[in-house]
């Protein structure tokens, strides 16, 4: 603005001046004054058109802890480079949305060319973090006259918590209706299942020995065994009431969630995870390590439940699951009446996490 006002002052000053004085040399030079006004607001509405700015595709999403940062492109595609642009970005947290920082940054773009800008998130804490562009602003040669480009969608960063690998032991009762299963990745003491196939060593017992194939092949072959694991389908259900806790107690539960929910998968325990959004809930059937994402990102995205909701158990919605296991919001396993395992409160605590067993 300042450099406009000064701008605007030579070009009166100079008819001015000419008018008092009737200075040829005067008028000569208001008159380039206001045809280089012409030509530098020509050339700068010929860049608006020409240029754009995009949120680039790429990952959005990182683990507590690492790197997260949001990208963004600006493409030229005139030939006139741009001097100048200043973009102004606004970072805001999804829990509170009414704390927001500003970072504003000044770029020189080429001609023909693009530009790629990215911006760094906190990720100290998780949750979701918002990126958005509030104004992009393009300037002339002599950074006299300023035009603004339209702005792109906003960026969400999910910053997902760390997922430990928790010591898990299921003991399956008789007649408890899991289904079993033939394992021949593993070795084991059932006959009926077969793990390999392989030729005799000293050591071996005789009782391995298949003697058909020995008698085919003319060579001792020993057949290992495998074993039989049992399905037990479970529902773990989440007490998560995020707008009841502070940044450290969120940390520290969605990362006792994940670490539940991951170690299920791994173990390939078949595994639905539940909790209260709003009026309703949200469900998510965890089948592969695919699936964690997605669940890892709604539960960081959740506002647990609709304030003044009262909470209400229906048994039919859990029928058909052999185990039904809650996670309250202090951290806590249980397995109905049984406190099964508490989680650190901190997520930093690895010493605490390493010794953490789950028997079920």
């Amino acid at each position: 603005m300042g450099r406009k006002i000064i701008y605007v002052f030579l070009v009166l000053a100079s008819l001015g001046g000419y008018v008092m004085f009737d200075g040829a040399v005067l008028l000569a030079a208001a008159c380039f004054l206001v045809l280089l006004a012409a030509v530098l607001l020509t050339s700068l509405q010929l860049q608006k058109r020409q240029c754009r700015m995009t949120a680039a595709d790429g990952k959005n999403t990182a683990e507590q802890g690492e790197r997260a940062e949001a990208s963004f492109q600006i493409f030229n595609q005139s030939i006139l480079p741009v001097t100048r642009a200043s973009v102004q970005f606004q970072f805001s947290d999804s829990r509170v949305p009414s704390e927001t920082e500003k970072r504003t940054t000044n770029v020189e773009i080429k001609g023909k060319s693009k530009l790629q800008l990215s911006c760094k998130v906190s990720s100290e804490h998780s949750g979701v973090r918002t990126v958005r562009v509030k104004r992009i602003v393009l300037y002339d040669f002599l950074q006299i006259f300023s035009c603004r480009l339209p702005v792109p969608e906003p960026v969400e960063l999910y910053i997902l918590p760390p997922v430990r690998q928790l010591d898990l032991v299921i003991k399956v009762q008789p007649g408890d209706g899991s289904a079993e299963e033939e394992d021949d990745t593993r070795k084991g003491e059932d006959p009926s299942v077969t793990y390999q196939i392989r030729e005799y060593q000293p050591g071996d017992s005789m009782r391995g020995i298949h003697w058909k194939l020995s008698a085919r092949t003319d060579r001792w072959m020993v057949r290992e065994y495998g074993t039989t694991v049992s399905r037990v389908r479970m529902l773990l259900r989440l007490e998560y009431r995020p707008s009841e806790m502070d940044a450290a107690q969120r940390d520290g539960y969605c990362a006792a969630a994940a670490s539940l929910i991951g170690t299920f998968c791994r173990s390939g325990t078949e595994c639905d995870v539940v909790w209260e959004e709003g009026e309703g809930e949200r469900r998510f059937a965890v089948t592969s390590e695919e699936d964690l994402c997605e669940i890892f990102m709604a539960l960081v995205k959740s506002d647990g439940p609709g304030p003044g909701r009262k909470e209400k158990r229906d048994s039919q919605r859990f029928y058909g699951y052999e185990k039904e296991l809650c996670l309250d919001g202090e951290r806590r396993l249980w397995e109905g009446t049984r406190c099964v395992v508490e989680f650190p409160e901190s997520v930093s605590d690895s010493k605490k996490w390493k010794t953490l067993r789950i028997e079920l």
